[in-house]
């Protein structure tokens, strides 16, 4: 059975007319679609939280086990999964001091006995690609992210080709062009699914559960 990579590479080279790979590499390919998944990232990442256990007299947290994140959101302190009375909303003031470092920024002593809750966006994920074992993209994320990837799979390749003698010069640049007319629709779809997500028409984003 095809992974999602696989099917979504294949919707790529039907863009680029190019589903034999006389073109473009399934390498090249992959970088493209892992290029336009970071960008769409940034505008619609994936919600999420954990839970770290906090120690006596303890301000600094590493954040390097929570894979792909983004941004810190909101933090919650004390917090207990086990304790009703602890496991009510109860944000606290924090900043990064690095890319991987929380600093609880409060005049309260952190006690061991309770946890941290971390609510933080996260980069979106394609089965297949980079290891992931999930997808977390919606259909219309999917689709938007198919012309990016075609996009930067052109421009890359028109590049590429400046220097060929072999070919005509407006070959390059007619490639160049269809490129940054792909990038700028995949931006353009990104941006409108991003602002469905933001007023909640997006029915598949329902942020947190307390």
């Amino acid at each position: 059975m095809a992974t999602d990579l696989e099917a979504l590479r294949d919707r790529v080279e039907s863009l680029l007319a190019d589903s034999s790979n006389a073109e473009w590499s399934t390498s090249e390919l992959d970088d493209a679609i892992r290029l336009a998944l970071h960008e769409l990232s940034r505008d619609l990442p994936v919600l999420a939280d954990a839970t770290v256990d906090a120690a006596d007299d303890t301000w600094e947290y590493s954040m390097a086990s929570m894979s792909g994140l983004v941004d810190v959101v909101e933090v919650w302190y004390p917090y207990s999964a086990t304790d009703a009375s602890d496991k009510k909303p109860s944000p606290v003031s924090w900043r990064m001091i690095d890319d991987d470092t929380l600093l609880l920024d409060e005049s309260v002593e952190p006690d061991g006995e309770y946890d941290l809750r971390v609510f933080y966006t996260k980069m979106q994920s394609l089965a297949g690609l980079d290891s992931a074992l999930e997808t977390t993209l919606s259909a219309g994320e999917k689709a938007a992210l198919v012309i990016g990837a075609a996009g930067y799979a052109a421009i890359a390749k028109a590049r590429e080709r400046m220097n060929e003698v072999t070919l005509g010069v407006d070959v390059p640049r007619t490639l160049q062009r269809w490129g940054e007319q792909r990038l700028a629709e995949f931006r353009q779809r990104v941006a409108a699914l991003a602002e469905r997500a933001a007023t909640g028409e997006d029915a598949r984003v329902s942020g947190w559960d307390a």
